[in-house]
Formats: C-alpha cells, structure tokens, sequence
C-alpha cells in the first residue's frame, strides 16, 4: 500500500485552514504542480484540479522515467480565472496493470485567504456535458457513467449486487453553518432497477432514502449537514442497494444551499 502526499502547487503559502497562491506571483503561461512521491516508470498520472463552478482541468500521463518527485505544468489561464475562489487537487496514481493509489484531496485559495462557499442556490445541472467536478466511484468508475443532455447516466450492464458511492464532490463548508443538499433522479425502465439512493458527506448518510426510482416521474432526494469545523468535505449520492441485473438512473439539478 503507497502513501501519497497531496497534490499542491509549487508556489501556494502555508497558510491555516486553506493555503493560497497569489496569481501575481504566477510568470510564464503555466503553473508548477508538485507532489513529494517519487514516480516510477510506467506510472499513470491523473490529476484533476476542480473549481466551485465546476470547471475542471484534466491531466493524464505515464511516465517515461524514475523521478524522485511529481512535478509537472498547468495552464495559468485556467488558474487566474478562478481569482477569489478555491480549488480542489485531486491526485491518483495507477502503478502496474490494477493497483491505484490517492492522494488526500487538498484545497487551495486562489488570492485570497478565506474559505470561499458556493452562493446559495448552487445547483450543478451538468448542462455544459461536463462533470462539474463530479467524480465517479468504485463499480460507477472507468467508463460507466457518463454526461448526456444534463443529467448523468448511470449504466451498468449487469452490475454486481453490491452499495457504493456513485458520485462525489469536495465542497467547502464553514463552521457552524447548515447546508441544505438535495439532487433529481428518475429511472431508465418501468419497473425500475431497485436502486436505493441517499446523500452522504464523508461517506455518513445526511439523507432518507430514495426508493421505486421509475422513468414514470423525477423524484427529488434531500438531505442536511451542519459543519462541525470549517474546511472540505466531501459531498456524495450513494446507492445502498445496486441490483444484480442492468443499473440504469439519470442524475441531475444536484444542489447546496447554505441556510442564512
């Protein structure tokens, strides 16, 4: 089992709760990412840096040789237009044919250094044919969910009988606060495929359960959380129970609204 560190810019302070990187500090037309983990040949590195709209930037690679250390180039672009907000460093990294390790997802202010909350009535309706940030999981990973006119589908042919997480997001939360969450579904047949959904964070059900998802009519799953300190944490639609037969389901309009 590897322990990798998190992901981080090169540049960010050590500043508590939350590092920042100051954009002016930024020369060239990219930004220096590192991760103290040496890297062997072959590895597969995907990185993902996530901001609060949703907007996300995507690197792959394997690498070419033994480095003591991951280092490796962003666009800057991409980095200054988040300007006051957060973003999230998210880090895996596959070694041989199976293994994949993570890292700890980081969070990092981008001039500034305060958290920085999605305004109320966020809503994340995938209507750009992207994520949003959104990260499949276990069984739904490598390929079987997908973006498709502003939902995200869910299909597993003949899936295992099994419950895992479908989806996750990190989102910044402060102390004290109360966050209300909620997300749409509705079924890909009929009868439907006796999935039973709730909203997690941190992988603790915040939620009631969502149950006789159908394609006959949307049903809307809800949930609450109260933030004991203030940092990320990590937003989730879980399924307690995935059939033992096809996994089809339609995700959308996933919302988080932070009480007055």
């Amino acid at each position: 089992m590897l322990t990798i560190p998190p992901l981080r810019f090169v540049l960010q302070d050590n500043a508590l709760p939350i590092p920042n990187l100051q954009t002016k500090l930024l020369i060239g037309k990219t930004v220096e990412m590192t991760c103290a983990f040496a890297i062997k040949t072959g590895d597969l590195i995907v990185a993902n840096v996530i901001g609060e709209n949703g907007r996300t930037y995507n690197l792959s690679y394997e690498a070419e040789e033994d480095e003591a250390e991951l280092n490796f180039p962003i666009l800057k672009s991409f980095i200054t237009r988040k300007s006051g907000t957060n973003v999230f460093l998210l880090l895996r990294i596959r070694r041989g044919s199976r293994d994949v390790y993570f890292a700890p997802t980081s969070t990092v202010s981008i001039d500034a250094g305060v958290i920085v909350v999605p305004l109320p009535g966020t809503v994340w309706d995938f209507a750009d044919g992207t994520f949003q940030g959104w990260v499949p999981q276990s069984v739904y990973a490598g390929g079987m969910v997908h973006v498709v006119n502003g939902s995200v589908v869910v299909d597993l042919p003949s899936s295992q009988v099994t419950r895992a997480h479908i989806i996750t997001r990190p989102v910044s939360v402060i102390a004290g606060r109360t966050y209300d969450f909620s997300f749409d579904v509705f079924g890909g047949t009929p009868a439907g495929d006796g999935s039973t959904l709730y909203l997690t964070i941190n992988g603790s059900r915040i939620g009631a359960n969502v149950q006789t998802i159908t394609n006959a009519s949307t049903q809307t799953g809800t949930g609450t959380f109260t933030a004991g300190s203030t940092g990320t944490v990590h937003l989730g639609i879980f399924n307690e129970t995935i059939p033992g037969k096809d996994n089809l389901l339609f995700l959308g309009n996933i919302r988080m609204t932070p009480r007055p």
